[in-house]
């Protein structure tokens, strides 16, 4: 059983600590448990049900409306698209609440939901990258839920997988060859996995070497392959070094290669080189592949 404080219910779901409280108080929505210690927890239960009672907000009901439905009922209308387009926010809140009894089948059902009304870039870059983000896994440190966390990211990495092995091979005449990586010691995949896909529905040719690569796996590609690019992915900078001295290191090693970098750690990255490219925004991500041609990007 795992217990959550009204500050994590805040994280997990994005309804602040006050709203809660309000709504405990006003409607009698979501009674916390108290320790002896008079500090407030709820256990997985509760968080399902506020998860429930989140979804249902934020599909447009009114809180007054939820508090006189019953326990059963608002189950059964949590498992209900209410609109033909339900926001970003409400699948994200069915994705956590699924991920808690690592419920597969209806995980990958609320994923390609999602995918079918929104599209796959929107699913991945608006709804999974923030359900990780929100449950600790992608973007922080914390391990709230560990095993919920890795049960989630499996899942998401197998969907981003099926969408790249979906999309026809690059047949493009160009002679950029792109070598997607992330350096020795990190190993969060979903982002570079991304990148791949979009990399490949741009027509764009790469090698994917995935995570954890060292200087000498790189060196031997970029040796056999004739890379012209490479894109590395940075959350947590495990390598030993500092970014800029790591980035040095790939400049001094691959002179004539443009290199790209990717990812939350890049504001940390103070480099200034032509043969340099920095995304700090999952929009600049985005973008890229689509503006590889540009030179104004590659210079």
């Amino acid at each position: 059983m795992d217990y959550f404080s009204i500050k994590d219910i805040e994280n997990l779901t994005g309804i602040k600590a006050h709203t809660l409280r309000v709504w405990e108080k006003r409607y009698n929505l979501i009674i916390s448990k108290r320790k002896d210690s008079k500090h407030r927890y709820f256990d997985n239960e509760d968080l399902k049900t506020i998860l429930r009672i989140t979804y249902l907000y934020e599909s447009d009901f009114k809180i007054s409306q939820i508090a006189k439905l019953s326990a059963e009922a608002i189950n059964t209308f949590a498992n209900i698209d209410h609109k033909k387009s339900i926001p970003t926010e409400a699948y994200i809140l069915q994705l956590i609440r699924v991920t808690i009894d690592y419920d597969a089948t209806n995980f990958d059902s609320i994923l390609n939901n999602a995918i079918t009304k929104l599209g796959f870039e929107i699913a991945i870059s608006e709804i999974a990258y923030h359900l990780l983000k929100r449950m600790g896994l992608l973007w922080l440190t914390n391990h709230l839920i560990p095993a919920q966390e890795h049960f989630a990211t499996n899942l998401i990495k197998s969907r981003i997988i099926r969408a790249i092995e979906e999309l026809p091979n690059t047949t493009s005449g160009s002679k950029e060859l792109t070598l997607l990586f992330t350096p020795y010691g990190e190993f969060h995949e979903i982002p570079l996995l991304f990148a791949h896909w979009l990399f490949k529905k741009n027509g764009r040719r790469v090698i994917y070497l995935g995570t954890n690569t060292s200087i000498s796996d790189i060196s031997l590609c970029v040796e056999q392959r004739g890379v012209t690019h490479l894109y590395f992915h940075l959350i947590t900078n495990l390598t030993g070094k500092t970014l800029n001295e790591f980035v040095e290191e790939l400049q001094i090693l691959f002179p004539t290669i443009k290199i790209i970098a990717s990812g939350p750690y890049t504001k940390n990255l103070s480099l200034n080189s032509p043969n340099l490219i920095c995304l700090k925004s999952m929009e600049e991500m985005i973008l890229f592949p689509i503006n590889f041609k540009n030179p104004e990007l590659q210079n």
